[in-house]
């Protein structure tokens, strides 16, 4: 009973960390291609990027993490539960 609890918290926990960097490495793909309207860049008249709303870069900062984290999360489940020797769960 402890070995199973144990086995599917280590489980968890690399399925969290590994799709929690995989969404940062997200944020920092949108970081490199868009930029917000601020002060800093005249409100997008100085800036070498795409500049987006300040609203629409933060949900495609939030879109891309999602999308990426979960696409991560599940391969890694899949791989954990092909190294286990488990058959599909479908």
């Amino acid at each position: 009973m402890l070995k199973k609890f144990l086995h599917f918290v280590s489980g968890e926990i690399l399925n969290l960390s590994v799709g929690y960097l995989a969404g940062l490495s997200a944020s920092k793909l949108v970081s490199n291609f868009f930029e917000r309207k601020k002060l800093g860049n005249l409100w997008g008249l100085t800036a070498k990027k795409e500049v987006v709303s300040r609203g629409d870069y933060e949900w495609l900062m939030f879109g891309s993490s999602y999308a990426i984290g979960l696409i991560v999360m599940l391969i890694v489940s899949y791989l954990i539960r092909r190294l286990q020797g488990e058959k599909n769960p479908d």
